[in-house]
């Protein structure tokens, strides 16, 4: 286990931070008590900072890296769209954004970032030195939750013996062991949007929260989306996508149970071949090349995500990062 700085000062945020790292081998029973009671009287922006960094703290690499980004989404929207997030993570590695981008196996969907990125032939078991190499060369590294931070599995029996969600549910977008400064976070519903604002806001970092009015946890292509800027302060705006790409774009377009044919459509999106995929892979990257400041409004954005797919550059990234 390992000791972290951080500049949050507020006590809330470190005792919790403290209880979880004693809780993490305490036997089931007590692991038990301690997320019904937080779940009775519900989670707090704090408590739940003070828990990722924990989790962070007590992960099986240590790698401090600065300027990077992460893209990730809480999944849950049973939309079963294409892996929009990892598309998006290989696209801005393509600008030259430093990019660690965490996930994991499909879970509450048919298909998660990791089983996109093992269709590639992607190397998931680095250690700490290859992962440097990769981000100083490549701009890019992809972490796999469960490889990287045990700790979370150790809560997996205790989880099972409760019938409700627990505060672990929401845990897993912020637990990025390389700590990213700026993140790009998708969720399925609008007071979650609002709670992980405020834990980003917590903790310091730079960032946009994403949910769209039709349930999606990313940038929908067919609908309004709201967007919390957290930058110092929480500041909400919108985006219609149509703004963007002057029409809109049916789910059936940009979605499918069927891993495999997921797996091709994003590559055929990355690749500029599927219009429709590769617009909604734009739409995507508009809050993180922002909140890199690439760009200063989310048409520049989409153009420049744009110009990085049909160029090439985005594709080429892709085979670079899975050598």
């Amino acid at each position: 286990m390992r000791e972290t700085e951080y500049t949050v000062a507020n006590s809330t945020v470190m005792n919790a931070m403290e209880s979880m790292k004693r809780l993490v081998d305490r036997p089931d029973r007590e692991k038990v008590e301690f997320l019904t009671e937080i779940h009775k009287r519900g989670e707090t922006p704090e408590e739940i900072a003070g828990f990722a960094m924990a989790l962070r703290d007590m992960a099986e690499i240590n790698v401090k890296y600065p300027g990077l980004t992460d893209v990730v989404g809480t999944g849950g929207d049973g939309k079963n769209t294409v892996n929009v997030s990892t598309a998006v993570s290989i696209v801005l590695a393509s600008m030259g954004i430093k990019t660690a981008k965490h996930g994991n196996f499909g879970i509450t969907g048919h298909h998660g970032s990791a089983d996109f990125m093992k269709y590639t032939g992607y190397n998931f078991y680095m250690d700490e030195n290859e992962i440097i190499r990769n981000l100083d060369s490549k701009n890019y590294v992809y972490i796999l939750a469960p490889q990287y931070n045990k700790s979370f599995a150790k809560f997996a029996s205790a989880r099972k013996m409760i019938s409700f969600r627990t505060v672990f549910n929401i845990l897993g977008p912020l637990t990025n062991p390389l700590n990213p400064e700026r993140v790009v976070l998708g969720t399925y519903s609008d007071d979650l949007a609002d709670l992980y604002a405020h834990v980003i806001l917590q903790e310091g970092k730079k960032g946009f929260i994403i949910h769209s009015s039709d349930g999606m946890d990313e940038i929908s292509p067919n609908s309004e989306n709201l967007l919390y800027y957290v930058n110092g302060k929480i500041e909400k705006t919108k985006i219609d996508p149509v703004n963007l790409t002057g029409h809109s774009t049916g789910i059936e377009r940009i979605s499918t149970v069927d891993p495999e044919k997921s797996f091709k459509m994003l590559l055929s999106g990355l690749s500029g071949e599927n219009r429709d995929v590769e617009e909604f892979i734009g739409l995507n990257a508009v809050p993180a090349i922002m909140i890199n400041g690439m760009a200063n409004t989310a048409e520049e954005a989409f153009d420049l995500a744009v110009k990085s797919i049909e160029s090439g550059i985005a594709i080429k990234k892709l085979k670079e990062v899975c050598k």
